[in-house]
Formats: C-alpha cells, structure tokens, sequence
C-alpha cells in the first residue's frame, strides 16, 4: 500500500479502514491516527456516508421512471462524479427511494465494474490524472459500493471515456473536500458535534468522539467550537433571504440542539414540517430534539414523543444507521432494553466497522450482561 505524504490517511488507506474484506488492513499506527485525527475521521466519515447512499439505492421490480423523475442523464453526470453539491445529494436520495432511478444509476455505475481489459489500464496510464494509482482504485471502489444488476448498459465505445471522467472527478473530489468542509454549514454543525459532542445521540455526517459535555450544559458562547459559530453564521443569514426554506430551518434545529436548546429545535422542526410534511430526515431530527428534551428536563412523555418520531423516520427510511442508533438509546433510556438490544443488532448489520460500531456494540454487550445477570438466582 502507497504511504501518505505526510501523516493524514490517503484515499486507499481509508477505502480499506471503512471495508478491510479481503485486505490485510493498515498498519496499527495508522489506525490509531485514523481515531485521533478531526481531519482524517472527518473525511472517514464521509467516505462512509457515500457508501451507505449507495447501499441505499433501491432494488427489487422495476417501474417505469415518473413524469417527476429526474432524467437518466443526470445519473449518468452523477456515476461520473461531475455533480456539484447540493444537487449530487438531491439525485442520491430519490434514488435511494425510488426503484426505477436506483436501477438506472446501478446501470451507469455498472458497466465500469468488470476487471478492465489491457487496452483500457494502456488507456488509463496514457491520462494526466492517472499518475497516482488511487485515483482508480477509488473511484472503482465507488463502482463496487453501488451493487449490480441494473437494466440499461452504455455502449462500449462510451465505457473508456467514461470511466476516466470517473477517475478524474475522483480525484477532483478528495482535493475539494478540505475546502467544501470548510464552507458547508451542514458539515460545519457536524464538525463542531465531533470536536466537543455534547450528548449520546448521532447527528449525519459527524465522525465518533467520546462524549465531552455535560448533558444540558450551555456555556459561554466562547466555549462553542468555532466551527459552530461560523454555521450558526451561515445559517441565519440564508434564513434572512429565505425564512420557510427547509434545509436552513433544518439546520438551524441542529445548531439549536448542539448548544442545548431542544425546545427551541421542536419549535423550528415542526415549522419545518408544516413545510415538508412527512420527510423522513426532519421526523428523526425531531425524534431526537425530543429525547434531548427528556434528557434536560427529566420528561419520560417526551422519549415517548421520541420514539414515535423516530418510528416515523425509520417506516419511510428503515435501514437509516443514524436513526436506528438514537432510537436503540431511547429505548434504553426507557428501560426497554429487549427493543434496545434489537436496534443495536439491526444496527451492527448496517454499520459492520469502525467507532459507531464499537459503541454499538459495547452498549448492546452491556444490555445482554444485563439480561444475563438478571436471570440468575
């Protein structure tokens, strides 16, 4: 394996850390700065999120696309690489819930999933951007992530050139992630979770750290992360322009419950709501403001509110890691430890490595220790 130039994991270093099958793994130092590492976890993270939304895309029979359905070619734009933010996360998610789409993203992804043939590795050393091996490796790593078994397949003539607009935009995107991380509000409110993760619960995009603040305590402003600050920035000033937009209510709730204010975030979440009535990401965070809530205010009415919100996210959204891990937790906070430790097994199935795995795993060790020593005379 390529050694990093300095001491941030590379590319291919990550693909094995998130999926290690059939590899002998990374060095034990290299692990070890992978957990200690903001920059590196934030990008693992990432890496992560990527391939879960690709796990996502929806199988089964197929149906015909919708009058309302994207077209094919920006799925093929997508498989690529060469659609930009937020746009890339609009066509993931309707492809992860609508089977026509999935099946015609898993087309476009799987004509570059065979073993390429020697005219097209010739091909390949012959690009400007193929002088680090990675950049292929990643992005067929990306091909992989997706499955098989689509319906639509390219021409052959079109596989080379696409599959190096493939190994292009990949590179392309792990360059740009530094600076798009250091702008999207988004993955600032989920830096600034990792940097000090003030409760139990997951929010998307945010890498594993130990739990570092008191449930319920405020603060100064001044012992915020700074990267909380910059989002609560962003945020109010977009919803200065757009005041009912659903993305910015959305990630205002989030910044609301970082600095320990879940009643305000209910607040914002339902209004949010009224806009977008139903959606599964919305419901989850609302879920979990009401947990907090419970949490701060010792309300035991409101983990039930939290489990039917929860609920409601996870019939749209079953196999959502993060609403299946927040939902193990309020259950245990209710002492509802056989429906716990279900959760967690569920969510040991959808997240098989890494720090979430681990508590997972050891929350539902301490639930079966439980359960074992209860039953003893």
């Amino acid at each position: 394996m390529e050694q990093p130039d300095d001491s941030h994991l590379t590319p291919d270093e990550i693909s094995v850390l998130i999926d290690p099958a059939g590899s002998p793994g990374i060095p034990a130092e290299r692990a070890a700065h992978a957990r200690s590492c903001d920059r590196c976890k934030r990008n693992v993270a990432m890496q992560q999120e990527w391939d879960t939304r690709l796990h996502r895309l929806a199988g089964g029979r197929r149906r015909a696309p919708a009058a309302d359905c994207p077209p094919a070619t920006e799925f093929a734009s997508l498989a690529a690489g060469l659609t930009a933010a937020p746009r890339s996360d609009e066509l993931l998610a309707h492809a992860a819930q609508c089977d026509a789409c999935g099946a015609i993203l898993h087309a476009a992804v799987e004509d570059f999933s065979a073993p390429p043939t020697d005219a097209e590795l010739q091909s390949f050393a012959e690009l400007p951007s193929s002088s680090e091996a990675w950049q292929l490796q990643a992005a067929r790593k990306i091909v992989r992530a997706s499955g098989r078994g689509g319906v639509i397949s390219m021409p052959r003539r079109s596989r080379l050139a696409w599959a190096a607009a493939v190994a292009v935009a990949t590179a392309a995107s792990w360059l740009a992630w530094e600076q798009w991380g250091a702008s999207d509000p988004a993955r600032l409110i989920a830096d600034a979770y990792s940097q000090q993760r003030p409760f139990d619960f997951r929010i998307p995009q945010a890498a594993y750290s130990d739990l570092r603040v008191e449930r319920g305590a405020n603060g100064s402003s001044f012992q915020q992360p700074p990267a909380l600050l910059e989002a609560e920035a962003k945020v109010a000033r977009e919803l200065a322009r757009e005041p009912d937009s659903v993305k910015w209510l959305s990630l205002r709730a989030r910044a609301e419950m970082l600095t320990w204010d879940p009643g305000t975030s209910i607040l914002t979440l339902q209004r949010a709501l009224d806009r977008k009535p139903g959606d599964p990401d919305l419901t989850a965070d609302l879920g979990m403001a009401y947990a907090l809530r419970a949490d701060a205010e010792k309300r035991d009415l409101d983990y039930a509110y939290a489990i039917e919100y929860l609920g409601r996210s996870l019939k749209a959204r079953p196999n959502s890691p993060v609403t299946v891990f927040n939902r193990a937790i309020v259950y245990e906070r209710l002492h509802l430890n056989d429906e716990a430790a279900q959760d967690w097994r569920h969510y040991l199935e959808l997240d098989p490595a890494g720090a979430w795995h681990e508590d997972a795993q050891r929350r539902l060790n301490q639930l079966d220790a439980k359960k074992n020593s209860d039953r003893r005379p």
